[in-house]
């Protein structure tokens, strides 16, 4: 004969019910809010901060020159809630012009810049770079003229936090966790002062003009995606760590139910996952 066992029933119904839907992913897409060229000259004293073009690589110049330029970049994240949970991150840029008959396949990287940058009011529209001005970042001065970068070309990480492969003109995608783990660290309270962006050097001609903040093209502006959840900020009886109370929640007490001591779904704490856990539920409802 059926025996009618309530705790029976209010599992069944707990697994009737969408436990998983809570979650919500949302999107952040910004410009970036800096941007600069650190060019290598014998004076080092040029830079671009509001030029339409970025460059990174090696320029075409005389084998024994092995002039470089080093892109640098900030994003500003501070619209995300300190607490959320960083899920993906990527970079968007667009190069805009390559030399002739260029090395392709080439690695460009972002390395976490280490130290404060500036982006003054130079301007550049080719790959040699403009008299700096104060504020400007060069090969030689984070902030020019009185605040020197610790190394030549830029303060910065040793492995790389993301990477993408160039060819010609076009749009590129930089991907990979060190992007995620940067931006993490940011949101967390850590000091943003963005990427640098290298590229080969070891050939002649891997240099690219990458479009800026600056440029007339808005849609080629150096762009970051960035994929989070919001945190839960430790509410009572959000189990699921969606930051909402709701049926979800109230499933995943039912499937606790009995002894559980230790259990998040345990509210009063006496080892028992009962009514008494469901009517503290209530009383941190959200819907």
């Amino acid at each position: 004969m059926f025996e009618f066992r309530p705790a029976s029933l209010l599992i069944f119904a707990a697994l009737s019910m969408p436990l998983t839907a809570a979650t919500n992913a949302e999107e952040l897409i910004v410009v970036a809010d800096l941007d600069n060229t650190l060019f290598q000259s014998n004076s080092g004293e040029t830079s671009s901060g509001v030029g339409p073009s970025l460059y990174a690589g090696r320029v075409n110049y005389a084998e024994n020159d092995h002039w470089e330029r080093r892109a640098v970049l900030r994003f500003d994240v501070s619209a995300i809630p300190e607490g959320s949970n960083i899920l993906e991150v990527t970079m968007r840029m667009q190069v805009t012009r390559s030399p002739p008959q260029p090395p392709i396949n080439l690695l460009f990287e972002l390395h976490e810049c280490l130290n404060q940058w500036g982006e003054g009011g130079s301007s550049s529209n080719g790959g040699a770079g403009a008299p700096s001005q104060s504020g400007d970042a060069t090969w030689y001065q984070a902030i020019y003229p009185n605040v020197n970068w610790s190394n030549p070309g830029g303060d910065f990480t040793p492995t790389a936090s993301g990477t993408t492969i160039v060819n010609e003109n076009g749009s590129y995608v930089f991907t990979g966790d060190g992007l995620t783990i940067d931006v993490q660290r940011w949101v967390d309270g850590g000091e943003n002062f963005g990427w640098v962006m290298t590229a080969p050097v070891t050939e002649l001609r891997t240099v690219r003009q990458i479009a800026s903040r600056q440029n007339g093209n808005s849609s080629f502006r150096p762009t970051l995606t960035v994929t989070y959840e919001e945190g839960s900020g430790d509410i009572p009886g959000d189990f699921n760590g969606d930051g909402l109370v709701n049926g979800a929640d109230f499933g995943l007490l039912l499937i606790a139910w009995g002894n559980c001591r230790g259990c998040p779904e345990d509210l009063d704490g006496n080892g028992v996952v009962n009514g008494a856990d469901i009517g503290l539920l209530l009383t941190y409802w959200t819907g």
